[in-house]
């Protein structure tokens, strides 16, 4: 059985392993999707790398490098980004306290306030959709999020 493009149900041998194909492939291209329908209607005008790096600085402050690393982008980039953030006012430039040499990056209250509103509007595009959905499919998608999280976290412990 086909769903969305991807074959379902129970399967063995070569169909297990073309399934698994198709889930590997589809996921990335899924939550892409979803990230550019966001970003088109937010009413905050970001990018993906922005929105990852207020994410990440929501977690507590940064060395450039370190930001860079886990965008997977060039440290240069990063910079122009938190020069653009810092310049709309979201984050800001503070001393390494463990190294006087060292500059960390933090969010500011602003910066906190729109990735907030972000996650507010993310949130509410899909809750309207999610809401139409039968009950059956909010209770796949509930288990498909807590897959996936098992997923990332076995990955995560893999690659330490």
């Amino acid at each position: 059985m086909e769903h969305g493009g991807l074959s379902t149900g129970l399967a063995d041998g070569g169909t297990r392993s073309r399934q698994l194909d198709e889930i590997a492939e589809a996921l990335p291209e899924r939550t892409s999707a979803l990230s550019r329908l966001f970003l088109t209607r937010t009413s905050i005008c970001v990018s993906r790398t922005e929105v990852g790096v207020l994410r990440l600085l929501s977690g507590g402050p940064r060395r450039i490098t370190e930001i860079a690393s886990i965008e997977r982008v060039t440290q240069p980039a990063i910079t122009l980004l938190v020069n653009r953030l810092a310049e709309r006012g979201w984050v800001q430039r503070v001393a390494d306290p463990s190294d006087g040499r060292a500059v960390l990056v933090s969010l500011t209250s602003e910066g906190a306030e729109a990735f907030a509103q972000l996650r507010a509007e993310y949130r509410a595009m899909l809750h309207a959709e999610m809401a139409m959905l039968p009950d059956e499919d909010v209770d796949t998608l509930a288990r498909s999020v807590e897959i996936l999280d098992e997923l990332i976290e076995r990955l995560t412990e893999r690659d330490a």
